[in-house]
């Protein structure tokens, strides 16, 4: 039996999200433990949110295991190989910035600083203030290659709300840092570095 390279790179890509996801969630219990949360999301703010959230893992990964849903044309073995980069950059760019946050993240739509937070400016920070939502949509997009599917053109508009997401960050930031966070959006960028 032999297994093609598109499948292997379809399993390798759902091993990354899988390994992704294990590590956020342990992560995330740890850093709730050493920095309480200050305030509490009601469970209705939530559930809205994570729904599209599993929504949108839901389709990808049933894409990676052959649901073609806008399937591109053209050399599927090039885009998946760009894919899969992407995806790998993706993740990579996410592990780094999480780890650097270390006990200081909260997920976005939370909107909150935990108590004794401190402004993280070091790592992948010093050159850009968002780099999880890089790594993220990185990710999404590079899955969605790896799928051979056209919704990666949809998830670009995700970078929509990303920014919108980012901008109501910022401004609970400015408020709780003041001139610290002004004078290192100064000197950084949002999502890209040197660029964006």
């Amino acid at each position: 039996m032999v297994i093609s390279v598109g499948a292997l790179l379809r399993v390798f890509t759902i091993i990354l999200f899988i390994a992704w996801w294990f590590y956020w969630t342990i992560t995330e219990r740890e850093a709730d433990r050493e920095k309480p949360k200050t305030v509490t999301i009601p469970v209705s703010g939530l559930f809205l949110r994570r729904w599209f959230t599993l929504i949108i893992e839901v389709v990808l990964l049933l894409q990676l295991l052959g649901l073609q849903i806008l399937p591109l044309s053209g050399d599927p073995f090039l885009v998946q190989v760009i894919g899969f980069a992407i995806v790998v950059a993706g993740v990579s760019i996410s592990f780094s910035a999480r780890n650097t946050l270390g006990t200081n993240w909260t997920h976005a739509y939370e909107y909150q600083v935990k108590k004794g937070h401190s402004l993280v400016t070091s790592g992948i920070y010093a050159y850009i203030r968002h780099p999880i939502y890089t790594g993220l949509y990185l990710a999404l997009i590079g899955g969605e290659l790896v799928a051979q599917s056209y919704v990666a053109l949809l998830f670009l508009l995700l970078f929509i709300g990303g920014h919108w997401q980012a901008r109501q960050e910022e401004t609970l930031l400015l408020k709780y840092f003041g001139s610290s966070y002004k004078s290192y959006m100064k000197r950084t960028k949002m999502f890209i570095p040197f660029l964006w």
